[in-house]
């Protein structure tokens, strides 16, 4: 027989169960009986807005929307579907009547969660306009009325530990979560880099198989494009070779390393989504509230508007809105149709401020210890507005959460070689945000980078420079955590430049052991730069030179998509990519990507 849940409660046990979206195993025929079972009863019950089922494995899941609130039920598929129909409004009554007191606890909050140590913790969700919601844990006691149907609580939380249990009552409604761990939170949030799984990585068995720390837990937000979207609901997980397969790889190196250098339980909150710009995270006010800003919320309405005022995909001229709608043409249309282009109606995850509203926002306010971003490859055609738009995202998130300036660590673009975008004005605009934004920090990751995948399959050593960052930057302890910056640069008499280095640790270092490093340019007044011949002549001093150029004037390292690079200090960090001139930037007045090039030869 099926079991009720509260809708904050685990609707499927995924430790050993969970299958990724694309994996889900989907049959037609029990998918079409199903529908003609849910279409009944639509019929017969016209107060419930909707009923829709969807499968993973062998679990059967319903999800009931009344009163525009999300409420789940779970059968195990057993012999046949009578059973399940038998199963399924057996329960139906009693998860009606429940929903009807419109109680809910926010999403995050579930079985094996991790609460943020030594804070002032927030609690909430929705119940009856003022009616009484009782929150008890760890000894303490706390009372609240909803006010206009939702209601929040604080709670003090002290050193790491637990497990602990969780109570929430509302008249007759009460929720327990159990095995709650007091530890530190991170969100790590960005493209698609940071989206990259454990199961993806070099070496992935290897890696997934020694991945026992139950100490450590990760909440996948659910991925939502648009509001009306239906999502399964998700759940803390506990990390351990079952669950370690969907982790994001460079989060669980991260979250491995603090926890065995600090001994204490971590929560990694993972919100990541492969492809989209800075902007998708941001709100519409802030994107409006600049002139830099507010051409890339115009270009998205002017898109909308070309495909139809519902903001909705359609068939348009000559061109379609997807690939699947392009091979569902006949050979007649085929003739008459360019290619596919981009969709940008409401349900595209690439338009600007969506997935701040329908991701981001429903882990806000969840106390955290600070942020992992990594992001930027969607918007190396704009690098120079990326100076203000990234510090601005930056801002709105610590706003929205209300915890002041707390940490936003971040991993600067690794190499890439690309003719059509500027990877490294963007690396530049991260650069300045990490100097120009109070309590950020920046991993160089140039060194690890594909030039030929822009998805590199290691990840570990990114993620162990981001573990270093935080402790250096955030736990204080006493450990070089970032490779050599360049401070300060001196013309000497036989035509070199000197450039002094800061974070050279114990000293500089040529990774390869070659004589000379790779990656330097010099020029003259006359603004062109040559390829410089570079080495090292002290523990923190690089000496640059290049006969052509008799009055060097400039240097630069790295100003390049993709290049070799051997600058190092004894304790493994890269060097930093700089340059030394102001020249104008390419992207300079670029405001809006590009519009995308597909042609029907590249399907």
């Amino acid at each position: 027989m099926g079991k009720v849940y509260h809708p904050t409660q685990t609707t499927v046990d995924y430790q050993n169960e969970y299958l990724s979206s694309e994996k889900q195993d989907e049959s037609d025929a029990e998918r079409r009986q199903a529908h003609h079972i849910i279409k009944d009863y639509n019929k017969a019950n016209p107060k419930v807005t909707s009923v829709q089922c969807c499968f993973l494995k062998e679990r059967f899941l319903y999800l009931i929307i009344y009163k525009s609130r999300i409420f789940a039920h779970e059968f195990i598929i057993r012999q046949t579907m009578k059973r399940i129909l038998f199963s399924f409004f057996l329960s139906l009554i009693t998860i009606l009547s429940f929903a009807a007191d419109g109680f809910t606890v926010a999403d995050v909050f579930t079985d094996h969660m991790v609460l943020q140590r030594n804070a002032i913790i927030k609690i909430w969700g929705e119940a009856q306009n003022g009616s009484l919601v009782e929150v008890r844990f760890a000894g303490q006691l706390r009372k609240v009325k909803a006010i206009q149907g939702k209601w929040q609580v604080t709670l003090k939380t002290g050193e790491a530990g637990g497990p602990y249990k969780l109570d929430i009552i509302n008249g007759n409604n009460k929720v327990s979560f159990q095995d709650v761990l007091i530890g530190d939170v991170w969100l790590a949030g960005g493209q698609s880099n940071m989206e990259f799984a454990l199961r993806r990585v070099k070496d992935a068995q290897k890696e997934i198989s020694s991945a026992d720390y139950p100490q450590i837990r990760y909440y996948k937000v659910p991925r939502k494009f648009y509001p009306e979207q239906e999502v399964s609901k998700a759940s803390w997980r506990v990390c351990s070779p079952q669950t370690a397969p969907e982790f994001s790889a460079i989060a669980y190196y991260f979250s491995r390393n603090i926890h065995k250098e600090l001994n204490i339980p971590i929560g990694i909150i993972q919100i990541p989504v492969g492809g989209t710009t800075v902007e998708a995270w941001t709100s519409r006010s802030l994107l409006m509230s600049d002139k830099d800003f507010r051409p890339i919320v115009q270009h998205y309405d002017s898109i909308v508007n070309s495909y139809g005022s519902d903001g909705y995909e359609k068939l348009y001229n000559r061109y379609v809105s997807s690939l699947a709608e392009y091979h569902q043409l006949n050979a007649e249309q085929k003739k008459y149709i360019d290619k596919p282009v981009e969709p940008m109606g409401r349900k595209n995850f690439h338009r600007p401020i969506g997935l701040s509203e329908t991701m981001l926002n429903t882990v806000i306010p969840y106390t955290l210890k600070g942020f992992l971003f990594y992001q930027g490859e969607s918007n190396t055609a704009r690098g120079a507005q990326y100076r203000k738009l990234f510090p601005a995202m930056i801002n709105e998130w610590r706003t929205a959460w209300g915890q002041g300036d707390i940490p936003f660590l971040f991993i600067q673009l690794p190499r890439f070689e690309t003719k059509t975008r500027y990877w490294y004005e963007l690396r530049e605009a991260q650069y300045l945000t990490s100097h120009h934004v109070k309590n950020t920090a920046m991993v160089v990751a140039f060194d690890q980078g594909n030039p030929k995948d822009i998805h590199p399959i290691v990840k570990d050593t990114v993620g162990w420079r981001l573990s270093q960052l935080a402790l250096g930057k955030v736990y204080g302890k006493k450990v070089v955590c970032q490779g050599p910056e360049f401070k300060k640069m001196t013309k000497t008499a036989d035509g070199s430049l000197l450039l002094d280095f800061a974070n050279a640790g114990t000293g500089l270092v040529s990774k390869d052991n070659a004589a000379t490093l790779s990656g330097f340019t010099v020029a003259g007044k006359d603004g062109k730069f040559y390829p410089a011949e570079a080495i090292i002549v002290g523990k923190n001093q690089v000496k640059v030179k290049n006969n052509l150029v008799t009055t060097p004037v400039d240097v630069r390292y790295l100003w390049v998509n993709s290049a070799d690079m051997n600058l190092f200090n004894k304790e493994g960090f890269p060097a930093f990519p700089f340059r030394t001139d102001k020249y104008r930037l390419v992207t300079e007045g670029v405001y809006v990507n590009p519009e995308p090039k597909i042609c029907r030869s590249s399907l």
